[in-house]
């Protein structure tokens, strides 16, 4: 069985430490992330042995039942460097709050021997879902399975049909061991290319009932959804999920403004340097800094005032909770348009792909892509209700 004192030091400081450690070995480690498409197994033992990988791990496993917010801090980190980097750590540390919110058996199977086994996940509702005895027979392609080649397991969803003629359909995710999915190398693509997020092939693969999981609201925080008492496992799984690929935005756009100002201070120090610096460049970079500060402490807010109904039990009224998500879901789209408006004043080493900002500025474009950050749907959701409602989406 897994011992739950088998980690490193959880304290924030120590954690942060190695997060900067590791990032300081990303750059070296760009050109090889980008040809194979995948993250380095350097990179991955390393986030592995530092404990990074458990903060979102329940303790009776030996995580850490971090904050969230300590989470997108040490993406960000990451993301300073390697945007890939950091969305794969999310999306494999996310993984484990999901399976805490499974059967106390699903958990066993992954954790009981070793604790330190990765998730990879698609939850896209793909293939055939079949009812079956004792359980489920699942088979189809799921997409865009991030860090996939180096997880133990998936979570896959799926639509369940109904069990009787008056019944309706069901969502469900459903835990599957990675000798029953086959991994598809479909991810060709102009950003984000070490997530490796390729593809996952089951065929009639059978999954027992208690490996699978029916998705509640995943909206208001402070209801229970796990065996585990700690105030992170009543945050709303959707914040939360949505949060691995979302809050890494700020740390890629400031990796990006880095890049720029480097490549700025270049021209600077050339003879008539001077004279090649514009004010829209250098108006352009101060509205680029500003403002994804003011991104940091919107989304700190948030995640805030989530996790601390989350430990009180306050009820949260549901406009407010839209609210939250507008933000979280906006983060990537406003830091890539504000990224995107410093490349016309970046100059003519832009159009290489190698260039440091321009890998930062695919990878942005890439991450906008995902459907975790379009804010379209929940900001339709709370104007409706401040429309016809009159609610308050301000917090009390």
């Amino acid at each position: 069985m897994a011992d739950s004192t088998s980690h490193p030091d959880t304290s924030t400081a120590s954690l942060r430490e190695a997060a900067l450690a590791i990032a300081a070995q990303l750059p070296t480690r760009a050109a090889q992330t980008d040809r194979e498409r995948l993250i380095p197994d350097e990179t991955i033992a390393a986030l592995r042995a530092a404990g990074l990988l458990r903060l979102l791990q329940p303790a009776r496993w030996g995580g850490h039942e971090a904050h969230p917010q300590q989470m997108i801090d040490l993406a960000n980190i990451l993301a300073e460097q390697c945007l890939s980097t950091a969305w794969v750590f999310g999306v494999l540390s996310v993984q484990s709050f999901m399976l805490a919110l499974f059967d106390e058996r699903a958990q066993r199977d992954v954790w009981g021997e070793d604790a330190g086994a990765l998730l990879s996940s698609s939850f896209m509702p793909m293939g055939k879902v079949l009812r079956a005895e004792g359980g489920f027979r699942v088979s189809g392609q799921w997409p865009y399975s991030s860090g996939s080649a180096h997880a133990q397991w998936a979570l896959i969803g799926g639509i369940v049909p109904p069990a009787s003629a008056e019944g309706k359909p069901e969502m469900r995710v459903f835990l599957v061991p990675r000798s029953d999915y086959e991994i598809v190398d479909t991810w060709q693509t102009f950003g984000l290319r070490g997530t490796g997020s390729n593809d996952l092939r089951l065929a009639d693969v059978f999954v027992p009932d208690y490996r699978s999981w029916m998705p509640g609201q995943g909206l208001l925080p402070g209801s229970r959804q796990s065996i585990h008492e700690a105030a992170l496992f009543r945050m709303p799984w959707l914040f939360i999920f949505g949060s691995s690929v979302a809050g890494l935005g700020i740390g890629g756009a400031r990796g990006a403004i880095e890049a720029f100002t480097e490549t700025a201070r270049a021209k600077l120090a050339a003879p008539g340097g001077a004279s090649k610096l514009d004010p829209a460049s250098l108006q352009a970079a101060a509205k680029a800094r500003s403002e994804v500060d003011e991104l940091d402490a919107s989304l700190r807010r948030s995640v805030a005032r989530l996790m601390d109904c989350a430990a009180s039990g306050e009820t949260m009224a549901p406009a407010e909770a839209w609210q939250h998500r507008v933000v979280l879901t906006s983060v990537v789209r406003r830091c890539t348009a504000l990224v995107d408006g410093l490349m016309p004043h970046i100059g003519a080493k832009s159009v290489f792909s190698a260039h440091r900002f321009t890998r930062f500025w695919l990878d942005l474009c890439a991450a906008r892509a995902h459907p975790g950050n379009d804010p379209a749907a929940a900001a339709a959701e709370l104007g409706k209700l401040l429309l016809e409602n009159g609610a308050s989406a301000a917090p009390p």
